[in-house]
């Protein structure tokens, strides 16, 4: 099973630290597992990690980097691995930009669950199961709202006109409920449990690879209680606070801009003590799943990875949300699995990459024949994460960033300052050793140096030492992985946009001049 916590930072698990009691559930999970204390995310938002966790490449060459890109059929999925493998794959995913979207993520799947959306695709209820015929005439008019929102959720991803539109601070509370922005997590991970208890477990003779993702850390921050009165007293008690974040919810574009100047010290509490009450609340939605996975047969017979895609920014660095950067908070991520009879926990200090799920995954399930080691062009052990003593560790450690171009273009028209201050248009190259250096690289724009181990917050650049004479490893090595990541990218590769399937939701977009 593969779990993805969209948007969590690491920093909020007690596992990795916390000590706010935030993750009970998730922390005596990670107490039986094997824990990667220094987990890095390919990249820094949804679309390109996911795609490089399904596909076990980098975006330097899967190049699924924006919100209009489908991920070229070239790179098989882990779900299509599986599937041809006898497997039975099965999704249950929150974010409408993985389950919605039409951009390849979820070729493979059997079956593909979506919470978000305006016209979510769930499982049957018991209700509508005994009611038969009424089930069917739901599923037939779903099916034609299906039909009628899909393309239009696919053309936001690739129209900037449509996609500004809908930042219109009036419209971001109607498509954040209405249309299931956050999807449904009480929903989600309910049924995904229920999909454990009765299809993985003995007598079921056909495998199972279930994939789950759940997004209640992302934007906008809401406060279920009682969670919201234990981990947000400032917002509680303080009406300024109430009103930013009013008001803050409704402002997507600000989620997306870099700041022109940070946040006052009242509205950096707000937005910190709003995402710990989210993840608490995750947490304890997600108990009941935990708990059922912890029975004996998933302890001996299931592999659970539980990994974020990304973490999130909340005003470091003048920084907001996961559009730009590749700073710790945002590409540093949570990472666990659970091996089948694994005893004890583990604690995995080396730095690795979520890229290596893919290869842990498939070894796990026993591909390691001929075929997966021609297409990977090396063997699945030699980066699966299933043997930690030594750990199987990249030769560099490497995320990227491209810059989102939707947002690009309206940075243009709105702040084109910020364009240049903040470097947006560049991609954003981290890197890593094993002696906690980490090489930031903006092409075109500087370079930046960091200790981590002195200075995890990376204030301190120490790029003033670099020269050109004598090049750092760390740079020569990054120029070694983008001539590898060119190298993996197929001859046959083209780059492929969302679909509009329907015609008459293309002319409509068009009459209503959205498009041109």
């Amino acid at each position: 099973m593969f779990i993805v916590l969209d948007t969590h930072r690491y920093d909020r698990l007690g596992a990795y630290g916390c000590t706010r009691g935030l993750t009970p559930n998730l922390d005596a999970f990670a107490g039986s597992a094997t824990l990667f204390e220094h987990a890095v995310s390919p990249a820094q938002w949804t679309i390109p990690s996911h795609a490089s966790m399904f596909s076990g490449e980098f975006p330097t060459t899967h190049l699924t980097t924006q919100s209009g890109d489908m991920l070229d059929p070239a790179f098989r999925t882990l779900a299509v691995w599986l599937r041809g493998s006898g497997y039975d794959t099965t999704g249950y995913c929150n974010n409408p930009l993985v389950g919605v979207i039409d951009n390849g993520l979820t070729r493979g799947f059997n079956t593909f669950y979506n919470y978000g959306g305006a016209v979510p695709t769930t499982p049957a209820s018991d209700l509508r199961r005994s009611l038969r015929l009424l089930s069917q005439v739901w599923e037939r008019y779903t099916q034609l709202l299906r039909k009628i929102s899909y393309p239009v959720q696919n053309m936001v991803a690739r129209s900037e006109r449509v996609f500004r539109f809908t930042l219109n601070p009036a419209l971001v509370p109607l498509w954040t409920r209405f249309a299931n922005f956050k999807g449904d997590t009480p929903r989600s991970a309910a049924d995904t449990t229920r999909f454990v208890q009765q299809k993985i477990g003995p007598g079921q003779k056909q495998p199972q690879f279930l994939f789950a993702n759940f997004m209640e850390t992302h934007l906008p921050f809401s406060a279920p209680e009682p969670f919201f009165s234990r981990f947000a007293p400032t917002v509680k008690a303080e009406r300024a606070a109430q009103d930013f974040l009013r008001v803050y919810n409704t402002q997507a574009l600000r989620w997306l801009m870099p700041m022109e100047t940070p946040f006052s010290a009242l509205e950096a509490q707000t937005l910190n003590e709003m995402y710990d009450v989210e993840a608490a609340y995750q947490d304890h939605l997600l108990g009941r799943l935990l708990e059922t996975l912890d029975q004996p047969y998933h302890r001996e017979n299931t592999v659970v990875v539980i990994a974020a895609d990304h973490g999130e920014m909340l005003g470091e660095h003048q920084l907001m949300s996961h559009g730009f950067g590749v700073y710790e908070e945002l590409v540093r991520v949570p990472l666990m699995i659970r091996f089948p009879g694994q005893q004890q926990g583990e604690r995995v200090s080396a730095r690795v990459s979520t890229v290596q799920i893919f290869h842990t995954l498939l070894e796990a399930a026993g591909l390691d024949g001929r075929e997966v080691e021609e297409h990977l062009a090396a063997p699945l052990e030699k980066f699966s994460l299933r043997r930690t003593s030594p750990p199987r560790t990249l030769p560099l450690v490497v995320s990227e960033a491209y810059p989102p171009q939707n947002v690009i273009r309206i940075l243009e028209k709105e702040n084109p300052g910020l364009l240049e201050r903040f470097h947006c248009r560049s991609v954003y190259r981290a890197a890593y050793n094993q002696s906690a250096e980490k090489l930031i690289q903006v092409e075109p724009g500087p370079t930046a140096l960091y200790r981590l181990d002195q200075d995890p917050r990376e204030e301190h650049d120490l790029g003033a030492a670099l020269n050109d004479a004598q090049r750092h490893p760390l740079q020569v090595g990054l120029d070694l992985f983008k001539d590898y990541a060119l190298d993996r990218r197929p001859q046959t590769w083209t780059r492929r946009d969302v679909r509009i399937e329907d015609p008459r939701v293309l002319q409509r977009l068009k009459d209503l001049g959205y498009i041109d």
